[in-house]
């Protein structure tokens, strides 16, 4: 158990500071880096909920997945639909390119991708804490 926590306290810290890190990054204009920096962030997340429960996830599909079954369990889209939000992105964020468009979906998306983290933080329970 002191390894599972320790390893959920790293993805923790670094979930975080990937989705702090993306939120300044967009305010910044930098939408590709903040497109990165929140998959790593939503991953992380996925990853820790499952090691909680005493799974470990391993390669991208799974790992969607996971969110999916997590997001239909507790009811939330936020969760369920996180990945395929976050697969939008890039998309536009090309059509926002192309037609020098305005930026509120990629607000939506990143505001929907945060959220999603922080639930699923939340569904770790407290023992996994530093």
């Amino acid at each position: 158990m002191a390894t599972e926590t320790a390893r959920i306290n790293r993805y923790r810290s670094q979930s975080l500071r990937l989705l702090d890190n993306a939120l300044g990054d967009m305010r910044g204009g930098r939408w590709a880096q903040s497109e990165d920096l929140l998959w790593g962030s939503l991953t992380l997340a996925v990853k820790a909920v499952a090691l909680s429960r005493g799974q470990s996830l391993n390669d991208d599909k799974s790992i969607r997945e996971y969110a999916e079954q997590l997001g239909q369990e507790r009811r939330d889209k936020r969760i369920r639909e996180s990945f395929d939000r976050l697969a939008a992105f890039g998309e536009s964020l090309q059509n926002i390119r192309e037609s020098r468009g305005r930026l509120d979906r990629l607000f939506s998306i990143l505001d929907d991708v945060a959220s999603a983290v922080e639930q699923l933080w939340d569904l770790v329970p407290v023992e996994y804490e530093d």
